[in-house]
């Protein structure tokens, strides 16, 4: 079983792939241009937005470019948290609230900030 927020957005369902106990918040937005796998167990908070789609900023059309985001068992995605295309989140991982993840985070790190940085590292598995 999981949990959809009923003000969550999700652009484009066939592109997530929740696991079961997932819990999305309220007013999270998962702009799904590409897959988002949310793991077991895990918690997006409200008003996080995980975002797969960009755009070439160094060619003059300005093309689309997507990459999937991946959040792996029992992590933690604070409020307004921003989840940049491409980057996965390990395992029991924690993404403090507000924070800009901008490359992939180690399993069981916390990290917080724009962009998001390490603030403790590696916790003991649960």
């Amino acid at each position: 079983m999981v949990f959809v927020h009923q003000r969550a957005r999700i652009q484009i369902p066939w592109n997530i792939e929740l696991k079961d106990r997932a819990c999305i918040g309220d007013g999270a937005n998962l702009y799904s241009l590409d897959l988002i796998v949310v793991g077991q167990q895990v918690i997006v908070s409200q008003e996080s937005y995980l975002c797969t789609g960009t755009h070439d900023l160094e060619d003059e059309s300005l093309p689309l470019m997507t990459a999937p985001i991946r959040i792996g068992a029992r992590a933690f995605i604070g409020a307004r948290a921003f989840i940049l295309p491409g980057v996965s989140i390990g395992p029991g991982a924690i993404v403090g609230a507000s924070a800009v993840v901008t490359c992939d985070v180690e399993p069981r790190v916390t990290v917080a900030g724009n962009p998001a940085r390490p603030i403790r590292t590696a916790r003991q598995p649960a």
